[in-house]
């Protein structure tokens, strides 16, 4: 089960992430009178996260309910990201909420989401 900040936010309906690369932040030398480059590690850049999926509700007013839950974790403080397979994200920011118009979808009401979270410690 997906979950932010110990919140199962994202229960309502289907989600995929995509868990961005680790990299090193580092600059790169070229001394005069050399062959090649240095380069000096200067530790490991913040790892981007994206959530895409879709939140399901038996009418407007609950969707409008689970995003403004959600809404309210754009809050700049470090949480715990647990992803769709179980794997745990320590010291992740949200950064970006994205709610497209909800649809009805025979009885229930549907919107599809984009969320952008930071790993600030990756």
């Amino acid at each position: 089960m997906v979950t932010f900040d110990n919140e199962a936010l994202f229960g309502s309906g289907p989600c995929r992430f995509r868990i961005g690369p680790v990299r090193l932040r580092h600059a790169v030398q070229h001394p005069p009178g050399s062959h090649g480059a240095r380069v000096d590690a200067q530790g490991t850049e913040a790892r981007s996260i994206t959530q895409t999926g879709v939140l399901i509700a038996d009418d407007p007013a609950a969707l409008r309910t689970l995003t403004d839950a959600i809404r309210e974790k754009l809050d700049g403080l470090t949480h715990t990201l647990v992803d769709n397979l179980g794997r745990t994200w320590p010291d992740t920011v949200m950064i970006q909420f994205e709610a497209q118009e909800a649809v009805r979808v025979g009885a229930r009401w549907k919107t599809a989401y984009k969320v952008e979270y930071l790993r600030v410690m990756p």
